[in-house]
């Protein structure tokens, strides 16, 4: 139910409650208008501590001396609802500002029941136990408000742990779509290297054939056009590699190969972890594309090893087969944290871009004693018919 709606939909519930008392009560009341003017106090104030708290829990403090002016025992009911309900419907500093009402009930109450019981000529021990009765319903009242602005408070600290979360995982979706464009980023410059490095192969392959031609001939200035296409072309790939890169130092870095996956390891193991690697099948060949991919996967297992596992003991595996290369990094360590690891990289996030690209799978996930990683890239017709 909306916010606003809240304080007149507890105003009829007290209006029910209050018609009750008065129905079961009103042989007691020396004056017909009292109950129903002890009423309104309730609605009205219930009503009106919405904005004004203030305001609100006072009128409802009216209700206890014009019942008990009125020889009415209720509906004080309603009203100790009412005070319960009246700090509800405002902020917990306004409603905490409401205290002197309650207050206000109890003494006008004693202050009524003194004066209807000196004038109805009311013995010193009747007296006495209306005090008591006074003081009774003072608790009730205070109780009341105490619990309606515990409630208020616990409200207001729900609300804001709600917002927080929302605003939470906004932040945590923001930094995943972030990191999977930075992760695509650096796919893009992997995969312009590797066609720039195929088209290069091919522009020389070129100008052997054409070496062998006579010069002057129709095949021999085609294939001399194709080259000249070729040249430019690696060119171009070369200077969106240039702007794609952060910076130009990153182009005359070492190629990521699964050739390099023994240095790669005995970079990991000079930084304490204890890695052993084994190799099933000829690396040497794989495609350009999936070999610079799993290198990077491979790389970035590694990488979260030494950050999650410590010197936890692991193991390398990669295989190689007529149709797909299998990597699996074991590491008998507890399971990494969910979230983006601190320091750089963007741990599965990277990984599943990579592999998504050629249509292979990735699992990664718990294993009795430690944690696994695993991803198969298709190679050649089995990766492009998945892709």
């Amino acid at each position: 139910m909306h916010r606003t709606l809240v304080p007149w939909a507890a105003a009829g519930t007290l209006t029910v409650i209050g018609v009750a008392e008065i129905l079961l009560d009103r042989a007691f009341s020396a004056a017909p208008g009292v109950p129903a003017a002890a009423l309104l106090a309730v609605v009205a104030g219930t009503a009106l501590a919405g904005r004004l708290p203030v305001t609100g829990a006072a009128v409802v403090a009216l209700a206890f001396p014009i019942a008990v002016a009125g020889g009415l025992n209720g509906p004080t009911g309603a009203a100790v609802l009412g005070f319960f309900l009246a700090p509800g419907w405002a902020g917990y500093r306004r409603a905490l500002a409401s205290w002197p009402a309650p207050l206000a009930a109890q003494l006008m109450a004693s202050l009524g029941t003194w004066i209807a019981g000196r004038a109805a000529g009311s013995t010193v021990s009747g007296l006495a136990a209306m005090a008591w009765e006074n003081l009774f319903f003072g608790a009730l009242c205070w109780g009341a408000w105490g619990v309606g602005l515990l409630a208020r408070r616990l409200s207001d600290r729900a609300e804001l742990l709600a917002r927080l979360t929302t605003a939470l995982d906004a932040e945590r979706d923001a930094r995943e779509h972030a990191a999977v464009a930075e992760e695509r980023q650096r796919i893009a410059r992997d995969m312009h290297d590797a066609v720039a490095h195929s088209i290069s192969v091919m522009v020389l392959q070129l100008g052997a054939v054409r070496a062998t031609l006579p010069p002057g001939t129709p095949q021999a200035d085609m294939l001399q056009g194709v080259e000249r296409l070729g040249r430019e072309s690696v060119q171009e790939l070369h200077a969106l590699v240039g702007m794609l890169r952060d910076t130009p130092a990153a182009v005359t870095a070492p190629q990521p190969s699964l050739a390099r996956a023994e240095d790669l390891v005995a970079e990991v193991r000079a930084a304490g972890l204890p890695v052993r690697l084994t190799v099933d099948g000829d690396l040497t060949g794989v495609p350009r594309a999936q070999d610079i991919s799993a290198y990077r996967v491979l790389q970035e297992a590694l990488t979260n090893v030494l950050r999650h596992a410590g010197t936890a003991p692991t193991s390398v595996h990669l295989a190689r087969t007529a149709d797909r290369v299998t990597l699996t990094v074991d590491n008998d360590a507890d399971p990494p944290s969910p979230g983006p690891a601190d320091g750089g990289g963007h741990g599965l996030i990277g990984m599943r871009e990579r592999v998504a690209v050629f249509a292979g799978t990735l699992a990664a996930g718990t294993r009795p004693g430690g944690w696994t990683v695993q991803a198969v890239f298709p190679l050649g017709t089995a990766a492009r018919a998945r892709s």
